[in-house]
């Protein structure tokens, strides 16, 4: 974000104080991200009087509007800082912990204390994870920590972290010369070019196992990496990657479609849990073609399948019935719901 010469003022310490009243009490021409900023900036303004308007006028926000710059992937880490105090709502410490921008530091203090759900939310984010140890350290003092939030905690450290394989330990990686560190890519970046996808055949099956062979050489942090980042190209091949934390991760890649997830959901190569993941998100299944793919796939897990069956149109159910590639379960089911919709109704 390119930041207005006032702020860029009141950050230096230049600005007057009748100029930073005017920016406590919420009255400074600046956008509202710039807003949220000045005012936590002055919450350390030397002037009690301007400290205390800027606290009385934070405490009024509109918590959806704070919410909304919190969203935002150039929102400061000043202010992501401030708003991951624990004694804010949960609906702000979620929309901190969602972002990716947001200070390790501050996600490892909120892991210590928050409800279940947010602990969830804060493994969810592997990249993060990868790159701040710290954080699980912290999940496993966190005295809401499920049995079943310590035994996810276990598996991440161990694949990752652990005596599984020397690669993913991060103290053995940082001490093994000469590595220079590299900074978490942020979203729309492009991974370093350790893979580089000259010299691949142009096209065909030699290009496809030419380029699995590259990936399958790559340590799991930095697979994750291109699962995230990469191209759709190289995303096609990490979702089919018997690692599951590298395969779950090109689902959270910004850059994915609905039309690879309509691939995805085809596939006979992934793993259940990718497919257990996609019938489960709302967003995903609000695509028709997303619903019969899954439900056509015979490693899609039957509940999920049967879940889903009743969506169909009846003239899919129809085939349904009579395709031997699923299960049994789900081509009954199928047989159940026609015979609830009578003699058929086309286009349902």
């Amino acid at each position: 974000m390119v930041r207005s010469n006032l702020l860029q003022s009141l950050q230096s310490g230049k600005t007057p104080q009748n100029i930073r009243m005017m920016i406590a009490q919420g009255l400074a021409p600046l956008p509202p991200q710039e807003i949220l900023e000045s005012m936590v900036c002055l919450l350390k303004d030397p002037d009690s009087n301007i400290s205390a308007q800027a606290a009385q006028t934070l405490a009024a926000w509109d918590v959806d509007e704070i919410i909304a710059q919190l969203q935002k992937r150039d929102c400061s880490p000043e202010v992501l800082e401030h708003f991951s105090a624990a004694r804010n709502p949960e609906r702000i410490l979620q929309a901190v912990i969602a972002n990716p921008s947001s200070p390790a530091a501050c996600i490892a203090l909120l892991a210590e204390n928050v409800p279940v759900h947010l602990l969830e939310a804060i493994l969810d984010n592997r990249n993060r994870l990868i790159d701040s140890p710290e954080i699980l350290a912290r999940v496993r003092i966190n005295p809401s920590a499920t049995p079943e939030i310590r035994r996810l905690v276990r598996e991440i450290e161990d694949e990752f972290h652990g005596g599984k394989r020397k690669e993913y330990a991060i103290e053995e990686l940082a001490e093994s010369a000469p590595v220079v560190p590299q900074a978490p890519l942020l979203e729309g970046e492009i991974p370093p070019e350790d893979l580089s996808l000259e010299g691949l055949p142009a096209e065909g099956e030699e290009r496809q196992e030419a380029l699995r062979n590259r990936l399958s050489s790559l340590p799991v942090r930095e697979k994750i990496r291109y699962a995230l980042f990469g191209s759709r190209e190289i995303r096609a091949v990490l979702v089919r990657d018997p690692n599951k934390e590298v395969a779950r991760n090109v689902l959270h890649s910004p850059k994915l479609t609905e039309n690879e997830i309509e691939s995805i959901a085809a596939m006979r190569s992934v793993g259940e849990e990718i497919l257990r993941e996609i019938g489960t998100s709302r967003e995903w299944i609000k695509s028709y073609s997303v619903v019969q793919n899954l439900v056509k796939n015979p490693k899609t897990p039957p509940l999920i399948s049967q879940r889903l069956v009743s969506r169909l149109r009846t003239q899919d159910l129809t085939l349904l019935t009579r395709d031997r590639g699923i299960s049994d379960a789900v081509r009954h089911h199928a047989a159940r719901i026609l015979k609830q919709r009578g003699s058929g109704r086309p286009g349902q």
